[in-house]
């Protein structure tokens, strides 16, 4: 398989992953007024606690403009509070609300039923597997 091919392949999976992931999390997020993207920055920020724009942009691969959009919308909802750094006002740090949380909390909650039993269904074997697929995929495709 040449290099286009296998890339096109992972492009695939990844769209087909991403898509049934959204499709589960579809009405929890539509209950919560927020985009499967705005579920992804809410679940960084769970994941990692408060963070500045520039490294959740960085997490997420995201321009900081559009994450800083995405993060006023968020608060505007209730769910992340922005502070600007008092050392340097470009700075601004992105924080989860109590609000925040617990809508992570029950999308996640969503995830874990929906996926838990096949996931356990896993050998140790097979988790590591997939670990290490996507470590040498991350190798392939960054620059570091």
């Amino acid at each position: 398989m040449n290099f286009i091919t296998y890339k096109n392949l992972i492009d695939k999976y990844n769209r087909d992953i991403d898509n049934a992931i959204q499709e589960e999390l579809r009405p929890y997020c539509y209950k919560h007024k927020i985009t499967y993207l705005q579920y992804q920055i809410l679940a960084v920020l769970f994941e990692d606690g408060a963070l500045t724009i520039g490294d959740l942009s960085e997490k997420m691969s995201m321009d900081t403009g559009n994450m800083s959009a995405q993060c006023k919308r968020l608060e505007q909802k209730g769910y992340t509070l922005r502070m600007r750094k008092k050392f340097d006002e470009r700075v601004v740090d992105v924080s989860l609300t109590r609000s925040g949380r617990l809508v992570i909390a029950e999308l996640n909650d969503v995830l874990n039923k929906r996926y838990k039993t096949k996931w356990n269904n896993l050998s140790e074997e097979e988790k590591e597997k997939l670990v290490d697929s996507y470590e040498i995929m991350k190798k392939l495709f960054t620059k570091k």
